[in-house]
């Protein structure tokens, strides 16, 4: 038995576009701390783990543990529906081996959403140490990666001396976003080394289809090293993304 209602459903939605932008399938473990989801794109160059605690529900009611396997792409279409009043039920029919998403305002709508096979090999999440961790805002940290879209495919970041540097770099032009402890944006800055890695422009933009849940991202990376970022909402989410460095020899 799985029932639960969820009053904001931005957070399950927003979540999941932009983990669905990775991966067309997943496997959701349900228990008594809430929502779980590990997806990694068909490459392995990125990853997502989504976490919904079940504080951020207004009611919710789990037996056991179960794991279920669903579209994603047709459950964020499906969520995408709900108005902003309304209230969306979840629940487990084992009947017709279903979810049903039902949402209530000043009317009732149902959906039912079929159970999948999970054919897929569990992923694990990588054991990761990082000497480099900063928050900043998050429009200005897709103010960035845009920029530096203009003249590349990917951006590098460098932290040194307690200044973070997004970089662009093309053939003639070159694109920089800095931020300094006297920066507004920069909220908080933490490095015990330089560090300098780059990363994929494609697989940040889709990852910032979250930065509707926050208006903060917490970054955390090593030179050449994968980099984690993560949106989260006390008591309630949870959504990191993990991405491999681009390594090449300059």
């Amino acid at each position: 038995m799985f029932k639960a209602i969820l009053g904001d459903v931005s957070l399950l939605r927003d979540s999941l576009d932009a983990i669905s932008s990775l991966a067309t399938e997943g496997t959701f473990t349900i228990n008594s701390n809430g929502l779980q989801l590990v997806a990694m794109d068909p490459a392995s160059v990125s990853m997502a783990v989504f976490n919904l605690l079940s504080t951020a529900f207004v009611d919710y009611k789990i037996e056991g543990e179960k794991q279920i396997t669903l579209n994603l792409d047709y459950l964020v279409q499906i969520l995408k529906r709900a108005g902003v009043t309304d209230q969306v039920f979840l629940e487990l029919n084992p009947d017709k081996n279903a979810l049903e998403i039902i949402m209530k305002s000043t009317s009732t709508r149902k959906f039912v959403v079929p159970l999948l096979n999970d054919v897929s090999t569990p992923k694990k999440i990588p054991d990761l140490e990082f000497p480099v961790k900063l928050e900043i805002e998050t429009n200005t940290f897709k103010d960035g990666i845009k920029d530096a879209s203009m003249v590349s495919d990917c951006v590098v970041f460098n932290v040194e001396d307690n200044v973070f540097k997004m970089i662009g770099k093309g053939d003639v032009s070159e694109t920089k976003l800095e931020l300094t402890t006297d920066s507004p944006a920069l909220i908080s800055i933490d490095h015990s080394v330089s560090a300098k890695a780059k990363y994929a422009i494609e697989y940040l933009d889709k990852f910032n289809k979250a930065s509707k849940l926050t208006d903060k991202v917490l970054i955390k990376f090593n030179t050449d090293y994968p980099l984690q970022v993560e949106f989260k909402t006390l008591d309630k989410l949870d959504l990191k993304f993990i991405l491999a460095p681009r390594v090449e020899n300059d």
